[in-house]
């Protein structure tokens, strides 16, 4: 029975960190984007990979789920209960997919605009001059 509970909190301490390994790859692929002022960032940022984690993840998760014949599957003394084991592929195959095959390429981002000087309003007691 412990050593049954100890593998499910290891099973959710994997599935947190993974989540948080994804959220930081995100957070450090998206950044040359908001440097280079982008308003919308290409379809290769995170749908492309995603869509391809996903789609490697869900037959692998089945198929362990058939192998061992339960819904939580133990992967050592890992177990991972629900639909963790979901979570925790997807998110190592997104950074695997994301930063192997969709890497930042600068070429493609937009420049942004020349920006001028922003239009600054008088001094309250000035005079407006219209010309």
């Amino acid at each position: 029975m412990r050593d049954e509970m100890m593998g499910q909190v290891l099973g959710l301490v994997v599935t947190s960190v993974s989540v948080l390994l994804a959220a930081i790859t995100s957070g450090l692929r998206l950044k040359p984007y908001m440097d280079a002022g982008v308003e919308q960032t290409p379809m290769t940022f995170a749908v492309y990979p995603a869509g391809i984690a996903v789609a490697i993840t869900v037959p692998i998760v089945f198929l362990l789920r058939w192998w061992q014949g339960k819904r939580n599957v133990d992967i050592g003394p890992v177990t991972f209960t629900d639909n963790s084991l979901f979570v925790v592929l997807g998110c190592l195959l997104y950074i695997a997919v994301a930063v192997t095959f969709f890497p930042y390429d600068p070429s493609t981002t937009p420049q942004p605009a020349h920006q001028e000087a922003p239009y600054s309003a008088p001094l309250p007691r000035s005079n407006i001059s219209v010309f």
